[in-house]
């Protein structure tokens, strides 16, 4: 597993592409054995996602009847959901490469934007915390939840687009696309299906 110093080479790679800087590249590890270990970054994001799992418990439990309860096997259910919405997009993702031309990329593109999910994840775990620890903040939580959520489609067209050559915009808005939508929609369904939402 990669260490606190090499994720904050790899970070810096990551803001560097975001920042439009093609060297950023450089500073990521994009071999064989780079791509893989690069799904460690779910192992970091996990203090990230215990914050987000807590929010939405306690927002579950408030709207259910008195003497509903959400334990372990509820936070199990939402690591599916997070876990799924990570990986069935790449999967889409690496299925479509050829047919779309990308195949090249493909290594680079997992390799950062996995990277990338880990200030994502504590990005969107912010608004969280503060719903946590001040009731009754879900006006200003939703707002910064949404500004994150454009912060962090934004951050994910750049660096698409540096990856892809920087003159393909309709591919890094295809790709952004695809990282995106599915995984909302997943996480949807996936939420529907175990029973997350409150009845």
């Amino acid at each position: 597993m990669p260490q606190l110093d090499e994720i904050g080479i790899y970070l810096k790679g990551v803001w560097m592409l975001v920042l439009g800087k093609p060297e950023g590249i450089d500073w990521l590890d994009l071999s064989a054995s780079g791509v893989w270990r690069s799904f460690a970054a779910i192992l970091w994001c996990l203090p990230a996602m215990a914050v987000s799992w807590s929010a939405w418990r306690m927002f579950y439990l408030a709207n259910m009847p008195d003497g509903s309860t959400a334990g372990l096997a509820f936070i199990a259910k939402l690591f599916i959901v997070d876990v799924a919405t990570w990986i069935l997009p790449i999967l889409l993702i690496v299925m479509l490469a050829r047919p779309l031309g990308y195949g090249q990329a493909l290594g680079a593109i997992i390799v950062v934007t996995n990277w990338l999910s880990i200030p994502t994840f504590y990005g969107m775990a912010f608004p969280a915390a503060i719903r946590l620890v001040i009731p009754g903040s879900e006006g200003l939580t939703g707002m910064l939840s949404l500004i994150a959520l454009i912060a962090i489609i934004i951050a994910i067209f750049r660096v698409l687009k540096v990856i892809t050559g920087g003159d393909q915009t309709l591919l890094a808005a295809t790709l952004s696309a695809l990282f995106i939508l599915p995984s909302l929609m997943i996480g949807e369904v996936l939420q529907r299906s175990f029973g997350l939402l409150p009845a």
